[in-house]
């Protein structure tokens, strides 16, 4: 109902004429007749007393009632939730250009549409139209930074203006706002957006050696078992194609006794000896790596990594553990062999 029609309606349902209700107001009948036939609206300083007199809200009488502002506020709450599931990139613009046109202070539907901006242009490649949307999506992405309270929302604003400042060129500002970025991880992945070259791709190489080290971890914690330790040593052999494992030669030795173990319950002493070799291999050799003060890695995949070695608060070695844990139960079987004796040697 427009707002010429309610305003009929009320007059009517009220029983007051045009005339009668100019002469409330102190206007002219014709200026009431024009609102009713929604020709012109009235000043703005009369729609208190339009809504006293009839007994409705001001919201009422401009549409803007609770209940359709409600559900239209649920309509587009709805599109917002769900845009990111749908491939019509063009409607989910313009659903979300309406939604911060009805509702301009909500930072989540000004991030949506910075979001929406930024998927639009990408296909639009090198053209006006290609930079008018970035910048309005960089323009959009800004105006949540300075002023949404809510974390998540920040950090989601923050990714999306780095990517825009990186499609428009603009490195320097895309490191400056990537550099706010609190959590580091999340800080590195942005960074990656913004740098060039070598400086690139021996960041790429940190993050993904980062990753390698948690991975397998975790991979090895989750389950004990001889298919996993099989796995995390063929994943560094790949990784380290050169056998330069430097500091993984602890994963190894590690990986290598919880092997062996296995092998001792299974009854398969043999290859349990021949295993326990392998890890007494890796406890040597981080004894030679705990005696460096700088480390680089040769692989083809991590060669860009050269740090300085943290310095261990510990007198005792990787080999002194080793032998140590010789002393597990599950060796007892073992213990009369003479190759078994040989890995206690010091």
């Amino acid at each position: 109902m427009s707002f010429g029609e309610k305003i009929r309606k009320l007059r009517h349902d009220t029983g007051l004429t045009q005339e009668r209700l100019a002469e409330l107001l102190s206007i002219s009948p014709q200026a009431v007749s024009r609102w009713e036939n929604d020709v012109a609206m009235p000043d703005v300083s009369l729609l208190p007393p339009l809504a006293n007199l009839f007994q409705v809200t001001t919201d009422y009488l401009l549409g803007m009632d609770t209940y359709q502002k409600d559900l239209r506020k649920a309509e587009f709450d709805a599109a917002f939730h769900e845009y990111w599931m749908h491939d019509d990139k063009e409607a989910n613009y313009q659903i979300a250009c309406r939604a911060v046109a009805e509702y301009p202070g909500n930072m989540e539907y000004v991030e949506w549409l910075a979001s929406a901006e930024y998927y639009v242009a990408i296909p639009t490649q090198d053209n006006a139209e290609y930079t008018r949307l970035l910048e309005s999506s960089v323009k959009h992405y800004n105006l949540v930074l300075e002023n949404c309270s809510d974390r998540k929302l920040y950090n989601k604003a923050l990714h999306g203006i780095v990517l825009a400042l990186h499609m428009l060129g603009r490195k320097e500002e895309a490191l400056e706002y990537a550099g706010k970025q609190e959590d580091e991880e999340k800080r590195n992945e942005l960074l990656l957006w913004c740098l060039r070259g070598e400086e690139k791709i021996k960041l790429g190489q940190e993050i993904a050696e980062s990753h390698l080290n948690r991975f397998l971890f975790y991979l090895g914690f989750a389950e004990k078992s001889i298919g996993v330790y099989a796995a995390v040593e063929n994943i560094l052999h790949i990784l380290f194609p050169d056998g330069n494992y430097q500091y993984y030669h602890n994963t190894l030795q590690y990986n290598a006794q919880n092997r062996a173990m296995l092998l001792c319950r299974e009854e398969k002493y043999d290859e349990a000896v021949d295993v326990l070799k392998e890890a007494r291999h890796h406890a040597e050799e981080m004894v030679k790596y705990g005696k460096q003060t700088n480390f680089a890695f040769t692989s083809p995949f991590f060669n860009r990594i050269a740090k300085e070695k943290p310095a261990s608060d510990s007198a005792a070695t990787d080999l002194d553990d080793f032998i140590r844990g010789l002393n597990n139960r599950c060796y007892d079987p073992l213990r009369e062999r003479e190759d078994f004796r040989a890995l206690l040697i010091v």
